[in-house]
């Protein structure tokens, strides 16, 4: 008898095993440079899991999940990591602010295709319990510098607001109007979506369809007050970081648990399958896993597919002690940034404050993330031209000339 590994599968030695490694390795820097901790869970779960998170009428839950029996139970192979790592957190009993990523295999019974796997390599980051516009443009910010760093190329963000379940409910009346007369013109696929998970239609690679829908009103030009502003926000923040996105309309996600910002990652020539890193808000599905009702986001790449993409050759990163920037106030995140860059270019960790919230709250954070040392600007300091620099661990503050501040930055690191 000859045997032969499953299909979707593959076996990984030698050169590709390496890079592999090394993708993980510089991955696992990288996001603990920005505060986070690694979780691992469970290769597998209850099934009930992700029918309530991911949405029992979406491709994965209908058509692509390992569904397996034991003693009467249902259990599933993880065909994603969000819903298993806020299992984790709620049955852990963790606090918010949260950061966490994740390296671990997901499965799905998908068409294999070029980079796309039945069992697939996924890293991800959740940030959970953070509300505020700024951190979605943190987020897309941070997958840009994830793909610049492993020197990924040539990638283009998209970015859309669709809303929240208020926004939706008047959305779909108007968009049911546009599509009754074209019903019969669009794909059965589409036709059953409308009535389970309405937006999803957009995700539809029809082309026929996608002619149909090129018209259609859209999500984003109906989203409500609050949606609205908020979406206002993160483009206003994402132009402030310096990243270059397109607003794509149609961009929905496929999966049930989305609100209001989402966003992708493409790069050209990996066929129909272009979308290398995806994610975006989530604010409702804390709660619907059974936790406490606050907002969270993240986003995932395949690793396969992204490693499609890169060099032969990938970077090495060295990172030290912990810092966390304090603006206070919008204006001051393009030094925020430089603060930021300055840190990193010497291996040192750093992190981020909302600059649109008060100080206390921030040091709050800072001290959840077990900061080594803050570094606060403001109105006085802008002044005086120099950065206040707080010790975490002895309650030391003091100012530091900007132009000092590279060389005492040395000392600390």
């Amino acid at each position: 008898m000859k045997y032969q590994r499953p299909k979707g599968t593959r076996d990984i030695y030698a050169r590709e095993l390496k890079r592999i490694e090394k993708i993980n390795s510089l991955a696992r820097e990288f996001f603990e440079a920005g505060g986070y901790i690694e979780m691992k869970t469970p290769t597998f779960e209850y099934a009930e899991l992700f029918a309530r998170s991911v949405g029992e009428n979406t491709d994965i839950v209908e058509k692509e999940m390992y569904v397996f029996e034991v003693n009467k139970r249902k259990y599933v192979l993880r065909p994603e990591g969000t819903a298993s790592v806020l299992r984790a957190f709620i049955e852990n009993n963790l606090s918010a602010p949260a950061r966490i990523f994740y390296i671990g295999s997901m499965f799905r019974k998908e068409r294999p295709q070029k980079g796309r796997y039945r069992e697939f390599l996924q890293i991800g980051v959740e940030l959970l319990g953070e509300g505020a516009p700024f951190y979605d443009a943190e987020m897309v910010e941070q997958a840009k510098r994830f793909l610049d760093l492993i020197r990924a190329r040539d990638f283009t963000i998209e970015i859309n607001s669709i809303g929240c379940p208020a926004c939706r409910k008047l959305y779909q009346k108007k968009l049911l109007m546009f599509l009754k007369p074209k019903m019969n013109q669009v794909c059965e696929d589409c036709q059953r979506r409308f009535q389970r998970n309405f937006l999803r239609i957009f995700d539809c690679k029809n082309e026929t369809c996608q002619q149909v829908y090129t018209d259609a009103p859209k999500i984003t030009d109906n989203l409500c007050e609050q949606c609205f502003e908020h979406y206002t926000q993160v483009k206003r923040f994402l132009d402030s970081l310096s990243v270059q996105y397109i607003e794509n309309k149609k961009l929905v996600r496929g999966l049930d648990y989305y609100t209001r910002t989402v966003f992708e990652f493409k790069i050209p020539g990996l066929g129909a399958q272009n979308t290398i890193l995806a994610g975006g808000r989530y604010d409702l599905l804390m709660k619907q896993l059974g936790g406490k009702d606050i907002p969270c986001l993240g986003w995932a790449v395949g690793v396969e597919r992204l490693l499609l993409t890169l060099p032969q050759h990938l970077p090495e990163i060295k990172l030290k002690k912990k810092f966390f920037v304090i603006g206070m106030g919008e204006r001051f995140i393009n030094e925020m940034i430089k603060i930021r860059n300055q840190i990193q270019n010497k291996d040192g960790i750093c992190i981020l404050g909302d600059p649109d919230t008060t100080i206390k709250r921030q040091l709050k954070r800072a001290n959840r993330f077990d900061t080594d040392f803050v570094i606060i600007y403001g109105e006085d300091e802008e002044k005086k031209g120099y950065y206040t620099v707080r010790n975490m661990q002895s309650g030391e503050q003091k100012p530091v000339l900007k132009d000092n501040f590279p060389e005492y930055l040395k000392k600390l690191l």
